[in-house]
């Protein structure tokens, strides 16, 4: 993509965020900038770049937001249409790392939601049958009402159903994404339980009884982590 010279689709790409709605015109150019711009000319190392202008992004003060419309303001530039999801979440995890300080206590990651990935919770679930108190755990889920169509929208949605959820279940739960907009929390039953699935009366939460064996237990995690 070699198209334009890397001052001109500068130029045509600050024109369309500006005119998108960047807010602070004398803040928009970074060196991530030209990095990106490199990138997409050379047709290499895009994901890398997009992450990168997250996290410039981030640390600027920048909305998630107002980031992702800058991005898609390029590619537009480009004439390419909406990014490639692919970019547009590495842009978010770069984002989300230089705006978020790492969760504690979790040996797996999601890099771009901070939660447990869907191969720790399967070692707690493991945990959990060694130690016989299936019985005594649940699993919640949680997801949004309805998925947003746009991009910007439904890495939005993804972060704040992770912020909720953490400050749901703010003890020794572990917490886990699921899918790209699905939540799980392996939590103690019981009287507190309710109030903690009260918080998140804003999206669509099941609770789930953990069945008698590891192994139903695995096919039930597999099925939730299908994306709807």
């Amino acid at each position: 993509m070699d198209e334009d010279n890397p001052g001109t689709l500068r130029s045509r790409w600050r024109r369309r965020s500006l005119a998108a709605g960047w807010s602070v015109p004398e803040d928009w150019w970074t060196p991530a900038v030209e990095h990106t711009i490199k990138a997409v000319n050379r047709g290499h190392d895009l994901m890398r770049a997009c992450a990168a202008l997250g996290g410039a992004r981030a640390r600027a003060g920048v909305g998630i937001g107002e980031g992702m419309t800058d991005l898609a303001a390029l590619f537009t530039a480009l004439g390419l249409g909406e990014p490639p999801f692919s970019a547009a979440r590495s842009f978010a995890v770069g984002w989300t790392e230089a705006s978020f300080a790492p969760v504690n206590g979790l040996c797996c990651e999601d890099p771009f939601t901070g939660l447990a990935t869907v191969t720790y919770l399967r070692t707690r679930l493991a945990e959990v049958y060694r130690g016989s108190m299936a019985d005594r755990h649940r699993l919640v889920v949680a997801e949004p009402y309805r998925r947003p169509a746009d991009l910007v929208g439904r890495l939005a949605a993804m972060l704040d159903l992770a912020t909720a959820a953490r400050e749901a279940f703010s003890g020794d739960e572990t917490l886990a994404q699921l899918a790209p907009a699905r939540v799980g929390a392996l939590a103690r039953a019981g009287p507190a339980l309710t109030g903690r699935m009260a918080r998140l009366e804003l999206f669509r939460v099941s609770v789930n009884r953990l069945p008698e064996r590891f192994e139903q237990a695995l096919t039930l995690l597999r099925t939730l982590s299908l994306e709807a």
